[in-house]
């Protein structure tokens, strides 16, 4: 059996060098949770992917980089430079498709539609936001309650979150053997904005998942029409701590009843006490494995703000 090579990729220094030809292969793919790392990256395939959809240019604009050639660009498993680059090229590509079909419910008109902040909010036990397939309810109690009529879904406290230190490559995820998970709920957020219109509604949470030095600040904002179909969940997260991995988990909700603007980083678990759909929101790697060098790659880490938004329904 002919040895395995690094892909020319990741070698590369610049983005033209993936298209210098390189040596002949059998070339190693990327490991299995590369698909996960540098999620801003990944945020802006899926952007790419729905803009090359609609356009032939934003499709043509990235023509010299098919992803069956260059698995290792596409999956991030590449220098700095190089995936700096590619996102500049996928942004270019985005932007040439043109606005995207707008999905925004219609705003809020603040004379005739309900606002709840403050104490007025806090006097609530009960939130709900409701489309014309799905229905969320959110308290301190229950935390989410997801509701799906035609499903006969019912599950209450759906929404939680893990996190664990990454002691692997942008290929690998390693745990840290010493700790477990660390689980958040999301009923221990904290309402601050509660808004219902004729036919919308908007219920915006924000928090920490985390009490002590490691945690990460987000911002959940929950979102439907009547007239639509789905619940739109618009999570936003400062993401601060290098070497940690951080996920959603959706409890008894199938995959098939949740749509993540991302490409695939879903990972089904089975569990003694029921399974859950984890959605990996950043995998905050430093290291790439090259040949048998290991490369320093800090932007991997994916310090900042990221957003994630899912359609549940």
């Amino acid at each position: 059996m002919a040895e395995l090579r690094p892909h020319p990729d990741r070698l590369a220094t610049t983005l033209a060098d993936c298209l210098a030809p390189g040596p002949g292969g059998p070339f190693a793919p990327p490991g299995p949770d590369a698909r996960a790392a540098r999620i801003d990256l990944k945020l802006r395939v899926a952007a790419f992917q729905a803009a090359a959809a609609r356009s032939p240019a934003a499709a043509a604009h990235l023509a010299h980089w098919p992803a069956a050639a260059h698995p290792d660009l596409w999956a991030g498993a590449v220098p700095d430079l190089v995936a700096r680059a590619f996102a500049v090229r996928l942004e270019e590509a985005i932007a040439l498709a043109g606005p995207a079909p707008s999905a925004e419910l219609p705003p809020f008109d603040p004379l005739r539609d309900q606002h709840f902040s403050g104490r007025e909010l806090r006097k609530k036990k009960d939130l709900l936001v409701a489309s014309a397939t799905a229905r969320v309810r959110f308290s301190r109690k229950e935390g989410l309650l997801c509701v799906l009529r035609d499903d006969a879904l019912h599950v209450a406290n759906c929404l939680w979150f893990d996190a664990r230190r990454d002691l692997g490559t942008l290929d690998h995820f390693v745990p840290d053997p010493a700790e477990r998970p660390r689980l958040f709920s999301a009923q221990f957020l904290q309402p601050r904005e509660y808004q219902v219109g004729g036919t919308t509604t908007r219920l915006r949470l924000t928090g920490r998942l985390g009490r002590g030095p490691i945690g990460w600040p987000c911002e959940l904002e929950i979102a439907a029409s009547r007239e639509q179909a789905g619940v739109a969940l618009r999570l936003r997260l400062e993401h601060r701590h290098p070497g940690w991995r951080l996920r959603a988990r959706f409890r008894g909700v199938p995959a098939g009843l949740l749509r993540h603007q991302c490409t695939d980083v879903a990972d089904a678990v089975a569990q003694p006490s029921g399974g859950f759909l984890a959605y990996t929101l950043v995998r905050s790697c430093e290291r790439l494995t090259v040949g048998a060098h290991s490369v320093a790659v800090p932007a991997a880490q994916c310090l900042g703000r990221l957003e994630h938004t899912f359609t549940l329904g």
